[in-house]
C-alpha cells in the first residue's frame, strides 16, 4: 500500500510540475506574442488590446484619455544611405528614448517599421496632452549616435482624444491618424492635435474623395499654365501645367484639396495621362523656345508601368521631348532610389528634362541627390516667403542656389509674390523665378497674349 501511495504521489507531483512549467510556458509566448521583437516595446497586437481596455475604463468611469501616433520623419533615408542594420539600431534606440515616456498612464508600443503610438489614460486637458506631445518630438530631435557622424532625424505625431472628439476605438485611431497626416502634410514635424475644424475637414475630404471616384477625368479635369521667367531678360522660359478640377456636384477643387486626396487613394496615376496628355497638346501651339513643365506624383515614378505609359503618351504627341521637363518631387525620389533612377534614366534617353521640386523640405542626402541625373532644381517658396527679413531663410536659398551652381544644374525659385522677395533674390543671382508677382496661373488661351508681351521685351 505504502509503495503505491509512493508511486501516485510521485506521479501526482510530476503533474503539477508539468503543468507548472506549461503554464509557464505559456505565459512566456503570450508576453512574446504581445512584444516588439526589435524595441522591446508592446506590439501592435498589444496596443489595441490596451487601448479597448483603456476605453471601456474610460467609459465607466468618465473620464477622457488620448491617443497619438508617431511616423519618424527621415528614417527611409537612413535606412537607404547606411542599411537595415543602422536602420535597425535606430529604430532600438527610438524605442529605449520612447521607454523613458512610460508612466502610470501612458502606454507606448510599437505598431511597426517606423510607427510607433502612445494611450494617456489621464488626458484631463489639451494642453497636457500637448506638453507630451512636444516631449516627444523634441527628444526625438536629438541626434542618435549610430556611426561615425550623429545622424538626426524629427518626428511628427498625430493625437486624438476620447470622448470629446471621438467616440470609439475605430474613430480615436482614425482622427490620430488624420492628425498625423496634417502634420506631416505641413511639413512641421511636430505634434498636431485632431479639432473641430479638422473633423470638418475630414467629412469634406470624404465628400471630395467619393466626387473624386466618380469623376470624369476627361471631362472635368483641365490645366492652366504659370510663366517660368527668366528674371535678367523678363522672358518667359517656359510655363509649368497645372491641374485644375471643376466638379459638377461640388463645384470648383482647389488642388491642395483634390492631390493629397487622389494620392491617398491612387486615384492619382490615373490623372497623370490625360493631364499630360493635354498639357502637350496645349503647348504644341507656343513658339518652339517655349518649354513646358508637368509634374509627376510620388506614384507614377514608383510604377515601371506607369513610367512607360508615360512614355507612350510622350512619344504619340509628337511634341519634342528636348521641351519637356519632368517635375519630381524630393519626397518621391527618396521613396524608392533605385526605381526613380531607372525612371529618370528612361526619361532622360528620350531627351527630356528632370526637375528636383520641392528642393530643400525634404530629408534626402547629397548623394542621394546626385545619384539622380537631373536638369533642375527648384526651390520651394517655404523658403522665399519674406526671405528679406528672414536671415534663416536667405542663408538655406543662397546655399542652395551655390547647390545647384556646383551640380552644374539649373535653378528655379518659387512663390515669388512681392518685388521685396525678388530684390532679395536677384541679390542671390537668381535667375529663373515662378510666382504670383510675376503672373498667377492662366488659361491656355491667354498663354498667347502673355507670351506676345514677355517676347516683346528688349533683352539688354
Amino acid at each position: 500500500m505504502l509503495s503505491t501511495l509512493q508511486n501516485q504521489y510521485q506521479a501526482f507531483t510530476e503533474l503539477v510540475t508539468m503543468q507548472a512549467n506549461t503554464e509557464q510556458l505559456s505565459n512566456e509566448n503570450r508576453l512574446l506574442a504581445n512584444l516588439d521583437s526589435l524595441t522591446g516595446l508592446p506590439n501592435r497586437r498589444q496596443f489595441f488590446s490596451v487601448l479597448e481596455q483603456s476605453l471601456s475604463q474610460a467609459r465607466a468611469s468618465g473620464t477622457r484619455l488620448a491617443v497619438g501616433l508617431l511616423d519618424l520623419d527621415g528614417f527611409k533615408p537612413v535606412n537607404d544611405l547606411y542599411g537595415h542594420s543602422v536602420g535597425d539600431k535606430l529604430l532600438f534606440q527610438v524605442g529605449q528614448r520612447l521607454q523613458g515616456l512610460r508612466a502610470p498612464g501612458i502606454h507606448i508600443a510599437r505598431l511597426g517599421g517606423d510607427e510607433f503610438a502612445l494611450i494617456m489614460t489621464e488626458a484631463v486637458h489639451d494642453e497636457q496632452v500637448l506638453e507630451l506631445g512636444r516631449k516627444v518630438c523634441a527628444m526625438l530631435r536629438e541626434p542618435f549616435l549610430l556611426v561615425d557622424i550623429p545622424i538626426q532625424i524629427k518626428a511628427s505625431l498625430g493625437i486624438a482624444t476620447f470622448p470629446d472628439m471621438a467616440a470609439n476605438e475605430t474613430e480615436v485611431y482614425e482622427y490620430a491618424d488624420y492628425a498625423l497626416y496634417q502634420s506631416k502634410g505641413q511639413k512641421r514635424s511636430e505634434e498636431c492635435l485632431f479639432s473641430s475644424e479638422h473633423l470638418n475637414q475630414l467629412h469634406g475630404d470624404a465628400l471630395i474623395e467619393q466626387a473624386l471616384r466618380r469623376a470624369d477625368l476627361q471631362a472635368e479635369f483641365f490645366v492652366v499654365f504659370q510663366p517660368v521667367v527668366d528674371n535678367r531678360t523678363r522672358r518667359t522660359r517656359c510655363f509649368e501645367a497645372l491641374a485644375r478640377w471643376r466638379s459638377p456636384e461640388l463645384g470648383t477643387v482647389p488642388p491642395s484639396q483634390f492631390i493629397p486626396i487622389a494620392e491617398r487613394i491612387g486615384t492619382i496615376n490615373r490623372l497623370t495621362l490625360p493631364l499630360l496628355e493635354k498639357a502637350l497638346y496645349a503647348a504644341q501651339g507656343w513658339p518652339r523656345e517655349i518649354g513646358l513643365s508637368f509634374n509627376l506624383s510620388v506614384h507614377d515614378c514608383a510604377s515601371a508601368d506607369v513610367v512607360e505609359a508615360i512614355i507612350e503618351v510622350i512619344n504619340g504627341s509628337g511634341f519634342d521631348p528636348a521641351r519637356l521637363d519632368l517635375e519630381i518631387t524630393e519626397t518621391a525620389a527618396i521613396q524608392d532610389i533605385a526605381q526613380v533612377q531607372r525612371a529618370i534614366g528612361l526619361l532622360r534617353r528620350m531627351g527630356c528634362g528632370i526637375s528636383l521640386d520641392d528642393f530643400g523640405t525634404s530629408y534626402s542626402s547629397l548623394s542621394q541627390i546626385h545619384s539622380l541625373s537631373l536638369t533642375k532644381l527648384k526651390i520651394d517658396r517655404c523658403f522665399v516667403t519674406d526671405i528679406q527679413h528672414n536671415p534663416a531663410s536667405f542663408k538655406i536659398v543662397k546655399s542652395l542656389i551655390a547647390l545647384s551652381l556646383g551640380m552644374e544644374l539649373e535653378c528655379i525659385v518659387e512663390g515669388v509674390e512681392t518685388l521685396d522677395e525678388l530684390a532679395a533674390l536677384e541679390s542671390l543671382g537668381c535667375t529663373l523665378v515662378q510666382g504670383y508677382l510675376i503672373s498667377a496661373p492662366i488659361s491656355l488661351a491667354e498663354t498667347g497674349p502673355w507670351l506676345e508681351r514677355t517676347l516683346a521685351l528688349p533683352t539688354g
